[in-house]
């Protein structure tokens, strides 16, 4: 008898096993005679009984009817599932849970992707732009979102231009051809244009990787986008990017013609003259550009330097005019130790510290002073106050010298004071007096004040203002318990969303600083 396997035979014949011998006509071999029926048992003929029951029921028997193969049985419930789920979801979105089926919820079209019985789901979310904040919501403009205050942290180190120039020489020249090439000029112009591709890739790639991880301008938050033009004017950070960026492209374009005449040499010499030849260009290109390398080198330092302000951690910013005792004042509250000096302007950058108290913690920046003018005719020094205050949710702390010994006369100090109280009222707010001890010393330059308010201003100070002397220690407790109960306010405020719009850097009553 000619015997095959069971589901093979059955796929060739469907009348397997009944014609398990083949057919005369079809074949030499004689037909034999069938085998003697046995007594048929009484139990289940199912497939599945068959091979739980194999040893007592021979598989080739007569009159047992032809089994159900499990290839069919399997693609016929695979099918099935299959369907079921994409009639039962198809206006609802699937997002995978911890169990076996899928959690349906309302939403997009469902992607599904299915091997045997086991199933994965997955969603395509398309969301719309303006529930995502990509629109301004007037004309249908693309906004780029802004990053979280921090960025300048993320820069990469950017390696000197002679390090990545040595670099590039040492791992190209180590560069081997192809191997399996036997004629020495065709694998000394492979050597050379493989060279020639590697010094161009080893002088690009970390230009490339510059250019991309710094972060974009429009990428930044508000707060850090000022930061970058009052500190390198405007529109230098992008030109020193764009110059390093051109500077690749530079580099690209020599090393593939060179790379390209290089696999073109005929002879031997040829190939290993025009090696030196592509070279000695991309060297020469990269050392005249190398100057761009040394502006982002400085540029990285300058950002990599500027204070980390945390938005969501409640910040008390000292504002006052210049040589006021802002700094003295930070030293006692803070963990920040800025330079104290006895000149004005002593501090020209955001300086930062911070308070930690009952497990709370707390920052504090000292910022450049005021002078008595327009805010169109101040510096980038005095602009960097006014960023701070523009775009982060602080809590004030106004000092106020009227003793005059920082040099300032008091009616100017009043009039800064009232324009920014009237700018950024909306600001929790503490007025300090400083130098307390040398009031009664002090002989004002001009005691007979036209103006009944600075007059007042003169004599009292500003409502509930806090009289604090550094030298003498006194108000210090004073002050520390009234600058604890507003920087808790100011945290209340951020909790209960009361400064999303700073949260976000979008104070709409701010005007453009430069």
């Amino acid at each position: 008898m000619y015997r095959t396997p069971f589901f093979t035979s059955f796929i060739r014949n469907p009348n397997y096993p009944f014609a398990a011998t083949k057919d005369a006509s079809s074949s030499r071999r004689p037909r034999l005679p069938a085998p003697p029926p046995l007594p048929a048992p009484a139990m289940e003929t199912s497939f599945f009984s068959q091979r739980r029951n194999r040893t007592s029921l021979p598989l080739y028997s007569r009159g047992v009817p032809p089994p159900t193969p499990p290839l069919q049985s399997i693609s016929a419930i695979c099918a099935l599932f299959v369907f079921t789920m994409l009639f039962l979801t198809c206006p609802y979105r699937c997002s995978c849970n911890s169990g076996f089926l899928p959690t349906l919820e309302p939403g997009v079209p469902t992607i599904y992707m299915c091997r045997w019985v086991h199933t994965a789901t997955s969603s395509v979310s398309l969301h719309d732009r303006s529930q995502a904040g990509l629109t301004d919501g007037s004309n249908g403009d693309i906004v780029h979102k802004s990053e979280m205050v921090g960025a300048f942290q993320k820069i990469p180190m950017v390696m000197p231009a002679t390090d990545i120039l040595m670099s590039a020489q040492r791992k190209s020249r180590n560069v081997p051809p192809t191997k399996g090439i036997t004629n020495i000029a065709k694998r000394e112009r492979n050597k050379g244009a493989k060279q020639l591709d590697a010094l161009m890739k080893e002088l690009s790639v970390p230009l490339r990787t510059y250019t991309e991880n710094f972060p974009r301008r429009r990428d930044l938050h508000p707060y850090e986008r000022s930061l970058i033009e009052l500190t390198f004017g405007e529109g230098y950070y992008e030109k020193v990017l764009g110059r390093v960026d051109a500077l690749r492209k530079k580099i690209n374009s020599v090393g593939k013609q060179h790379a390209s005449v290089c696999a073109k040499s005929l002879t031997k010499r040829e190939a290993e003259e025009r090696l030196c030849e592509g070279r000695k260009e991309l060297e020469e290109v990269f050392q005249r550009g190398q100057h761009a390398v040394e502006d982002l080198i400085n540029v990285a330092k300058a950002l990599r330097s500027m204070p980390v302000v945390d938005p969501h951690i409640p910040t008390l910013c000292l504002v006052g005019s210049p040589n006021v005792g802002k700094s003295s004042l930070v030293r006692i509250l803070s963990t920040g130790k800025p330079e104290v000096c006895s000149y004005p302007f002593t501090t020209r950058g955001i300086l930062m510290g911070h308070i930690v108290s009952n497990h709370e913690r707390f920052q504090v920046t000292d910022t450049p002073g005021l002078l008595t003018r327009h805010d169109d005719d101040r510096n980038n020094i005095e602009k960097l106050t006014l960023a701070v205050l523009s775009y982060l949710p602080i809590a004030v702390l106004y000092v106020h010298d009227l003793s005059e010994d920082c040099g300032t006369k008091v009616a100017d100090q009043y009039i800064t004071y009232k324009h920014i109280k009237e700018r950024f009222g909306d600001r929790l707010w503490i007025n300090v007096i400083s130098k307390c001890d040398l009031l009664d010393k002090a002989v004002p330059s001009n005691f007979d004040y036209d103006d009944d308010e600075v007059r007042r201003y003169r004599m009292f100070g500003p409502e509930d203002a806090i009289r604090v002397s550094v030298q003498s220690q006194v108000g210090t407790e004073e002050l520390k318990e009234r600058v604890h109960h507003l920087l808790t306010s100011q945290m209340t405020r951020i909790k209960d969303g009361k400064s999303e719009d700073e949260l976000q850097g979008t104070d709409s009553t701010v005007r453009r600083l430069t």
